[in-house]
């Protein structure tokens, strides 16, 4: 009898892809959108400016620190000269709840031009 080590398949992170941010534009800062794409282990997020269209801001590389109860991942940004920790979370019907610097968003998952939500993975 031969008896194998069986890998578990891992699921996918309920928060990777790519995510609208659903902010207001702001007559003075010219952002008209912005969108945040969640990989294994970095976040990047790109704006849309007045004037310069699309601009993608550096990637942030993090890991994942701890996971609650509730379901909720806390992250901690790497390379900062200052820990920055994020909080993320389900919401309601499919959102992404993102807390972070004192400041909380709900986004909305952005589905692929195939119409399959994103879900990047490097």
């Amino acid at each position: 009898m031969v008896s194998g080590c069986q890998q578990q398949r891992e699921e996918t992170p309920f928060y990777y892809g790519t995510w609208d941010e659903g902010i207001t534009p702001g007559p003075m800062d010219g952002v008209k959108s912005a969108t945040v794409t969640f990989t294994r282990d970095e976040v990047v997020e790109t704006e849309v400016i007045e004037g310069r269209g699309e601009v993608q801001l550096p990637f942030m590389a993090y890991k994942v620190i701890s996971q609650s109860t509730d379901g909720s991942i806390e992250i901690q940004y790497l390379g900062s000269y200052y820990p920055i920790k994020s909080t993320l979370k389900r919401g309601e019907n499919g959102t992404l709840i993102w807390e972070q610097n004192g400041q909380t968003k709900t986004m909305t998952r952005i589905e692929s031009k195939t119409g399959k939500e994103e879900k990047d993975e490097k």
